[in-house]
């Protein structure tokens, strides 16, 4: 079975296609429970003018509105609410009607906390059902004395004198749902849409009006889904569990029936695909004769180590394709190595130290040429002074050719067999 998990990494497809449709349905779940956005245009103004008793000074009974008024001239105040709501692109239904209300305040002077405020509904339209837009046009004659002899009572009764005194009459639209519709209107329920402030006083001084408006433009509301779309979510979900578990089942089946000789290949390609501009990978076979091995723990240390000291790193493997050797020859006989083995994997697999490796294992060849440090090649002449000499014009047997490696005569002279004449 393992052998077969790890001919077969096309299983992986089936959990990606599971990972996929799990991800399509989770973003449908979350673009349906979203629901449908909708642009609206909102526009608002008042209009007034400003009607005077009878009096000596003005020919005309009503002044346009932007002036300043002797408030006790004043007999009403004709006021034009006018609001406007398009849905653009959209044909909803819904249900809207809207009222007029008028807001008595008076303020204490200093904090301007509220002393007294009474509030007063006008006018309240009927439901009207639409599809399109709402365009409503008011108008409405605001008693101005009548709210006036009411803040002089109040004042009188309580001696007030350091007031602040107004009346706001505003209107309210309300828009709501038409039948099982689930349309959130709370964006457009314009509570004082439009709106007009007057100033009430106890004295004859000039007043100053003024109104508030709206004006939004590609505003949104949201349309909410009817129905509830858990159960797509929870197949999403079910989906991308399933997808990853299967992922990460197989991930370790694969990993678990890896042969030493696939970790091996592994490790050498994730190393020369990481550092390949570092690398220069050399065949045949690298002379490290009587050099200092300092072996390296990790490849990371091996990159530090060149940039450091500017030297080539070499990459090279052995014959056997058993083992590969990374140098960076620093130069003074001395050369840092970093080694991948099969039979270090092979070791750490079985929770084993992994076994040192000598100069001589950084071969390609099979070991015929030898290699030796400067103790075994004291130590050879040393043992080669002992002996008899058995040519007196050769002393390291071997060759008479003055041309030949040194290496390969002490090669020669120590697999000689040395009791060989006492043989003869």
């Amino acid at each position: 079975m393992g052998n077969k998990i790890k001919n077969q990494k096309y299983l992986y497809v089936v959990p990606a296609i599971l990972i996929i449709i799990g991800l399509l349905l989770v973003y449908t779940y979350y673009t349906l429970s979203k629901g449908k956005e909708i642009e609206y245009r909102e526009n608002s103004n008042i209009d007034y003018s400003v009607c005077l008793k009878d009096n000596q000074f003005y020919d005309n009974k009503c002044v346009s509105k932007g002036n300043q008024y002797v408030a006790s001239l004043i007999d009403y105040i004709p006021a034009n609410f006018n609001y406007r709501l398009d849905f653009l692109n959209s044909g909803i239904e819904y249900v809207y009607n809207y009222s007029i209300i008028a807001e008595f305040n008076v303020l204490d002077n200093e904090n301007d906390k509220v002393l007294y405020t009474k509030e007063e509904v006008l006018y309240v339209s009927d439901d009207k059902i639409s599809n399109g837009g709402i365009n409503i046009n008011y108008n409405l004659n605001i008693d101005y004395n009548k709210y006036n002899n009411l803040l002089n009572n109040f004042i009188s009764v309580y001696d007030l004198n350091q007031t602040k005194n107004t009346l706001k009459v505003s209107m309210d639209v309300n828009v709501k749902n038409k039948d099982n519709q689930n349309i959130d209107f709370s964006q457009v329920n314009a509570s004082k849409a439009t709106s007009i402030t007057i100033p009430l006083t106890t004295k004859t001084v000039n007043i100053d009006i003024s109104g508030t408006t709206l004006n939004t433009d590609n505003d949104k509301i949201v349309i909410k889904p009817d129905r509830s779309y858990a159960f797509i979510l929870a197949i999403g979900i079910t989906l991308l569990a399933t997808g990853i578990i299967s992922i990460i089942l197989f991930s370790y089946l694969i990993k678990k029936n890896k042969t030493v000789r696939e970790i091996y290949e592994e490790r050498i390609k994730k190393i020369t695909l990481a550092y390949d501009s570092y690398i220069q990978k050399i065949t045949g076979d690298y002379p490290i004769g009587a050099s200092q091995i300092c072996k390296v723990s990790t490849f990371r240390d091996m990159i530090e180590i060149k940039e450091s000291s500017e030297k080539p790193l070499l990459m090279l493997e052995n014959k056997e394709k058993t083992g590969t050797f990374f140098l960076i020859p620093v130069g003074e006989g001395v050369i840092y190595t970093y080694a991948i083995r099969i039979v270090d994997i092979e070791a750490e697999l079985n929770g084993l130290t992994p076994p040192d490796y000598e100069a001589q294992d950084i071969s390609t060849k099979n070991k015929v040429k030898k290699f030796y440090t400067m103790e075994k090649i004291q130590e050879d002449i040393k043992n080669t002074t002992k002996i008899e000499i058995l040519d007196e014009k050769n002393a390291i047997l071997g060759t008479k050719n003055s041309d030949e490696d040194l290496y390969e005569q002490l090669g020669k002279t120590s697999e000689y067999n040395f009791n060989k004449k006492k043989k003869n």
